[in-house]
């Protein structure tokens, strides 16, 4: 148990640190009902999160043909994805985000007066729309998938997975709830200091692990 959330968490760790979830999760908290507007929006990341992990991971699970993996668990999928991180890392580092994307959320999704159903939309559009959610997604699925743990094992790490992957959101949501105006001052120099250097953190990660993989199957 302890090998997979080792293999897991680091990967959960990448996702979370994603500036796209926590910009939007903080503008929210200046809206007139930050509370239920965050709430909706988490809602939206949370579910999003799950179905996503967890359809994949039924799909993977159904191509285990008995004790033959399939090749979403085989060693040529495990080059793959460790290339895939590699060249996400890279591409991560060194192509800047564009701050339009940010605006042009505030400006759907944020601007007058919006039913809270259109918060928990925007949770769901982020997600589907942030290429680095699908990055680090796939790889823990593939990770779990390939373990061939357990079913409790593979529960607990998806669901530690889904946790850390939605702090960005769930996080401003407990600022507004209980945090107060100090916490979200905190949470706002996090977010100035995620969109400066939280890629940096993120390329780094899956560059390295992207490599750890690639290594283990050359050398395997």
């Amino acid at each position: 148990m302890l090998t997979l959330l080792a293999e897991v968490i680091p990967l959960a760790l990448a996702g979370a640190i994603s500036p796209v979830v926590l910009m939007g999760a903080l503008a929210i908290l200046d809206g007139p009902r930050a509370a239920l507007q965050s709430a909706a929006f988490s809602v939206g990341v949370v579910a999003t999160t799950l179905v996503l992990l967890i359809l994949g991971f039924l799909v993977a699970v159904a191509r285990r043909d008995g004790d033959t993996p399939g090749w979403f668990v085989g060693d040529s999928a495990h080059l793959l994805i460790g290339v895939m991180l590699v060249v996400a890392g890279i591409a991560l580092a060194v192509v800047r985000p564009d701050p339009r994307r940010t605006e042009e959320f505030q400006r759907r999704f944020l601007s007058g007066k919006r039913p809270l159903y259109d918060f928990a939309l925007a949770g769901v559009v982020l997600m589907i729309t942030n290429a680095s959610t699908f990055v680090v997604l796939i790889a823990i699925l593939h990770v779990v998938a390939r373990a061939n743990a357990p079913f409790a094992e593979e529960a607990l790490a998806l669901s530690v997975a889904t946790f850390i992957v939605v702090l960005p959101a769930t996080v401003p949501l407990a600022a507004a709830l209980v945090g107060g105006a100090r916490m979200r001052a905190r949470l706002g120099a996090v977010s100035q200091f995620a969109v400066r250097y939280g890629r940096f953190a993120m390329a780094a990660l899956w560059i390295v692990y992207g490599a750890k993989d690639v290594v283990v199957v050359l050398l395997g």
